[in-house]
């Protein structure tokens, strides 16, 4: 009889055993279970995203190689320069020709976000997203209108339409430069981790530069 005891205390403990081990391994599963969709969710957010397709590698979601370099717009602007014009110019070296003066006034329509290329990710980090991302850029500016608000011809130096079409040129990279100087690279920026946390529905996101 005394055998019994000792019998059922073996028995309790190999069931208590077996009941450790299911518990662990289905622990395991729930996690890999975990981690497989947490990264497959991190694809079809940087696939929406940057509208392209994705692939995961080693724990991380990537857009795959593309031949050509695709754009993310995700901030567009219209914005107004102005530009002058100056030439003096004189007839056989010595007799003044005259100067012409051009002012002009553009209106651009510009569009700013991430050039998409290799190299671009998106990760969980210690629980934290953790997107890797190019600088952002101007990627367009585009002519919407512009109109000349003063001309004035020297009596032998006429604008010409080669004059307008370099001033034309000169406003655009004026454009561009106020553009940049602007913070819209901020704000394209700020859009960026607004969208991924939206998608993610995350607290937090952080950005970090593609290795160069």
């Amino acid at each position: 009889m005394s055998a019994h005891p000792e019998l059922w205390k073996t028995v309790r403990w190999l069931a208590l055993l077996a009941a450790v081990l299911l518990l662990a391994w289905l622990g395991v599963r729930v996690v890999e279970r975990g981690i497989g969709t947490t990264t497959s969710g991190l694809g079809k957010v940087l696939g929406a995203i940057t509208h392209s397709d994705t692939r995961i590698v080693e724990g991380r979601a990537e857009i795959t190689d593309t031949a050509e370099i695709a754009e993310l717009s995700l901030l567009e602007m219209k914005m107004t320069a102005t530009r002058s014009f100056e030439n003096e110019t004189y007839v056989l070296r010595y007799l003044p020709a005259g100067t012409k003066k051009l002012i002009v006034s553009g209106q651009y329509r510009v569009t700013a976000g991430y050039k998409l290329k290799p190299g671009i990710s998106l990760r969980m980090e210690n629980g934290v997203p953790v997107a890797r991302f190019p600088d952002p850029e101007i990627l367009s500016v585009e002519l919407i209108d512009y109109k000349p608000l003063s001309e004035k011809d020297g009596w032998a130096n006429g604008v010409t339409a080669e004059d307008r079409a370099q001033l034309l040129r000169e406003l655009r990279q004026q454009m561009r430069q106020e553009a940049q100087r602007s913070g819209i690279l901020d704000m394209v920026e700020a859009s960026l981790r607004t969208r991924l946390r939206d998608l993610l529905g995350s607290g937090d996101v952080k950005v970090e530069r593609e290795a160069k």
